[in-house]
């Protein structure tokens, strides 16, 4: 027959606190190997692991999946933009709109591309971001 022999409440504690005392010290030596991890880095990686078949490869892979949202959207189907790769992860959209709500249609649908964390919106608006105001200066008028 087997006697069980059970443990006291002192050695509970003394292994506990082994416990927790290596546990800790395991988790300082590893944030100093990986790196210091915050809520940014957190969201990140659970967002990567989310979309782990979407993610691109390349800044010229991101910039085509962000063309091909902007071709499918009907909306947007009048104008002509660029989609300039910055990184894997960041794009910059430039070229001419007719009014602001198609700017901010097309930021939205750049955005909504999986794996694409960051647009810069380049777009200019017709009729408001080539207005000329008479008598205000322009950067070409000015000498360095």
């Amino acid at each position: 027959m087997r006697r069980h022999k059970s443990l006291s409440a002192g050695q509970i504690f003394l292994w506990s606190t082994f416990g927790l005392g290596s546990g800790l010290l395991a988790g300082f030596a590893l944030s100093e190997w990986v790196g210091g991890v915050n809520q940014t880095r957190m969201r990140r990686a659970a967002k990567n692991l989310g979309h782990s078949s979407h993610l691109h490869h390349t800044s010229a892979a991101s910039a085509r999946a962000v063309e091909g949202a902007l071709g499918a959207e009907t909306r947007l189907s009048g104008c002509t933009l660029q989609v300039v790769p910055i990184s894997r992860s960041s794009v910059e959209l430039r070229g001419w709109v007719g009014d602001r709500a198609a700017r901010t249609l097309a930021a939205r649908v750049a955005r909504a591309v999986p794996g694409i964390e960051s647009v810069i919106n380049s777009i200019l608006v017709r009729g408001e971001d080539d207005r000329i105001i008479p008598g205000s200066k322009r950067a070409t008028d000015q000498s360095a």
